[in-house]
């Protein structure tokens, strides 16, 4: 198609003149004249929404930044994190719940995923871990069972002296329940800062400690978190409850509730170290293993 020897814009050959300038024709030789490059470019970024990078050779526009996935709120997060990479942790894990409601300990690869994911949002990993390193999965699994049986038991105990110390002083027993039900609360509420603290740092004796789990439990982004959480727990057992009559469905619902629940909290966790709440992970662990000193490697 022949162009117009002005503007460049395109002509038919019938046209006398250039439709777009006016300028009357020119093809000397029968040849057809071209807009150059940069001619070409020039008009590009002058149409609306057009760029020169889009016609100059060599200049290309550069990628748009993928957004962090921690630039979103925590429940749309914990939402959406852990199948970021794709469903293969969900089916795995939901059929390991699946197995592991008749066979207990199969569970625990389950459980051992969910504590690999708040400990990978705790320390601001961009991308879930993989469903794949099973010995792993487990022996993570029965720590986070070790830590709960403890913190349970526990509240257990110090439930139990509560009920006989209300008892031996006379106290009514409506006022003995309302105490021993405080005991188990505050070790319900303690429950998503010590496995979230464990889960961080990969130290059992962090996950009671007044540094980690205690600050974090103690603070204004916990109690909001908390508040949040447990408006889910509620919609997650309702919808848990409706899934009963599927079969398999009560599995399926909680696996997903639980990795959404445990990338959850380490979210949060992420956000109160980002908060000096609690110390930061990586500069905590350096200062650890400078007053231990430099570790002996051989040549």
């Amino acid at each position: 198609m022949p162009y117009c020897t002005a503007c460049g814009a395109a002509v038919r050959t019938t046209d006398a003149f250039c439709p777009e300038c006016g300028t009357k024709r020119h093809e000397p030789d029968g040849e057809v004249s071209m807009p150059s490059t940069d001619e070409r470019a020039d008009q590009r970024a002058a149409e609306p929404g057009g760029s020169a990078a889009d016609e100059r050779p060599g200049e290309t526009a550069e990628p748009a930044e993928e957004a962090s996935p921690f630039e979103r709120d925590s429940f749309s997060f914990g939402l959406s994190y852990p199948v970021s990479d794709g469903y293969e942790p969900f089916l795995l894990g939901s059929i390991f719940a699946l197995v592991g409601s008749m066979i207990p300990f199969v569970g625990l690869f389950t459980n051992g995923y969910a504590f690999q994911l708040a400990g990978a949002a705790a320390s601001g990993r961009p991308d879930p871990p993989g469903f794949d390193a099973f010995v792993d999965l487990f022996v993570d699994g029965l720590r986070a069972t070790v830590a709960l049986l403890v913190l349970w038991g526990g509240t257990a105990i110090v439930g139990a002296a509560v009920a006989a110390v209300a008892e031996q002083v006379g106290l009514a027993g409506g006022v003995r329940d309302l105490a021993v039900a405080l005991v188990a609360f505050a070790g319900l509420y303690l429950t998503p800062a010590v496995l979230t603290a464990y889960a961080a740092t990969g130290r059992f004796p962090r996950a009671f400690s007044g540094r980690y789990t205690g600050a974090f439990a103690t603070s204004k982004e916990y109690l909001e978190a908390f508040a949040a959480w447990v408006l889910l727990l509620v919609m997650a057992t309702v919808l848990w409850l409706a899934s009963i009559l599927t079969l398999v469905g009560p599995a399926f619902v909680a696996t997903y509730a639980s990795y959404a629940f445990a990338t959850f909290w380490g979210y949060h966790y992420r956000e109160a170290a980002n908060a000096g709440v609690v110390p930061p992970l990586a500069a905590d662990d350096e200062r650890e293993q400078a007053a231990i000193g430099p570790t002996n490697q051989s040549p």
